[in-house]
Parts: C-alpha cells; sequence; structure tokens
C-alpha cells in the first residue's frame, strides 16, 4: 500500500505519519517513509536522534528523469537502482524503516527558486518505490500545490488530516475535491487534535455533509507535545497513550483494506 498523508500547517500530519509508520513496522511490515515537505521534521517523529537528523542527506532532484517513449507519451524513470538510492541517500530508522528525505529549494533559502524539480522527483519516487517495501508512507508538503501537480497521483490511500476548525475543515474539502480528480483509490479524513465532543460532532457534521469518509479520530494529546519538547518520537515517548491508541486503530483499518476479501 502507498499512503500519502496531507493536511492544513499545523494539522499534526507529521506526528500521525510517524507514529503510524512505526506502528506498522512495529507489526513486522517493511515500512519505506519519505518526507515530502520541503521542512522536513519526519525524522525525529520516527525516532531518528537529534545528532542523526542534522546528518541526513536530501535527494536531489536528478533520482527522476523524463523519458518519452515510443509512443510518444513522457513518463518520470529513476536514473539508479532502488537499493542504490536507498544506500546514497537513505537513512535507517528504529525498526527496520528506510527514510527518504526530498530536497529543499535550489539554494534552501526562502523564494529561491520553484519547487517543481522537488515535486516530480516525490512523485517519480512514490511511483517507481511502491514495490520496495510493503508500505511507503509518505509526508507530504502542506498546502494544496502539491496535489495541484498531481504528486499523489501514484499512490493508492490519501489520509487527509483535519483538525476541529473551520479553516482546516474547508482546506480539507478542497483536498477531497482534488484528490477525488486525481482518481486515488482510496480517500479518507483523520480527525486529529478533537478534544471533546463538540470537536468531534463538528468535524462528523462536515464530513458527512461533503461525503468524506472518516477512517480515525485523533485526541488532542498533551503526551505528543512533550515528546516533541523531548526530541523524542511519540510512540518512544508515550506509547499508551490515548493518542498512540488512536493511531493503532488507524494502523488496524488500513491494513483490513490490502486484506483479501473472505470467501464464503
Amino acid at each position: 500500500m502507498k499512503i500519502a498523508a496531507v493536511g492544513k500547517g499545523g494539522s499534526g500530519k507529521t506526528t500521525v505519519v510517524g507514529t503510524l509508520a512505526r506502528i506498522l513496522a512495529d507489526e513486522g511490515i517493511k515500512v519505506l517513509a519519505i518526507d515530502g515537505d520541503p521542512n522536513p521534521n519526519l525524522a525525529m517523529t520516527l525516532g531518528i536522534p537529534r545528532d542523526r537528523v542534522e546528518q541526513i542527506k536530501s535527494i536531489p532532484a536528478s533520482v527522476m528523469s523524463v523519458r518519452e517513449e515510443p509512443d510518444g507519451t513522457r513518463r518520470l524513470y529513476m536514473t539508479m537502482g532502488e537499493d542504490e538510492l536507498v544506500e546514497r541517500y537513505g537513512t535507517a530508522a528504529p525498526y527496520d524503516i528506510d527514510l527518504i528525505v526530498m530536497g529543499k529549494p535550489p539554494d534552501g533559502s526562502a523564494g529561491s527558486g520553484c519547487m517543481c524539480a522537488s515535486h516530480r522527483a516525490v512523485r517519480g519516487l512514490i511511483s517507481e518505490m511502491g514495490g520496495y517495501r510493503e508500505h511507503t508512507v509518505t509526508d507530504m508538503e502542506a498546502g494544496l500545490e502539491h496535489l495541484k501537480r498531481g504528486t499523489a497521483r501514484n499512490v493508492d490511500t490519501m489520509l487527509i488530516i483535519a483538525e476541529p476548525y473551520y479553516r482546516s475543515l474547508e482546506a480539507a474539502g478542497r483536498t477531497w475535491s482534488l484528490a477525488n480528480e486525481l482518481a486515488i483509490p482510496h480517500v479518507y479524513v483523520v480527525a486529529n487534535k478533537v478534544r471533546n465532543e463538540a470537536d468531534q460532532a463538528a468535524i462528523e457534521e462536515f464530513c458527512a455533509q461533503h461525503g468524506m469518509p472518516i477512517i480515525g479520530i485523533v485526541p488532542d494529546e498533551e503526551q505528543f507535545m512533550e515528546a516533541e519538547r523531548h526530541a523524542m518520537a511519540p510512540i518512544d515517548f508515550a506509547p499508551d497513550c490515548a493518542g498512540a491508541a488512536a493511531i493503532r486503530d488507524l494502523a488496524r483499518k488500513l491494513r483490513e483494506l490490502t486484506m483479501p476479501a473472505a470467501t464464503a
């Protein structure tokens, strides 16, 4: 399964993605994690120590190129093999997770250039590396620009991380529409930072009005904030907290999507 998580900035998608990847890996599933955000933070959420995070290499856009096929169509292809790419640019995370971090803008500074090549690289990696591990879990860039460019076109499951307030839900609704335009097979909302029944009701009402299925509800977990203060993976800092339990339930539901239907 190729999973991508999207959401408005501050929605908590990196925490959900990193914790989900760790839970899947803890259950013996081989996971490739892709940090597709120009401001990468997935490594620490996976449990990579801070001193190693600073040494992580990002992939150059040149790992993907465009080739014209005999029929005139153009397609992305990798300029090196999967094993070589992971060996050169991958980082080992706990529980045998391989992490790949996308490139930043050309010179790493604000306003330094277009992210088109990086979006293309992420799009190609999601497609070409899909068979490298059992599950590919991608933390996408906040916002909608990558969806407009079709970066997530080659995933089969998209998780829209939404908070229980108007702007986040409106962004989730726009993401839902774009994801359906891309014909992604499975698109679900994960309600995150839910504080009480009123929060849950607000998300459920909005999603029901727009035909958006909710696959998980994650509480506003104080332990996740504490984990960040201690520069630790949430699943290592508080493995038994309510937030971790909710993401375990999310992982179970995602696994069920890949299970063959029972025969009579």
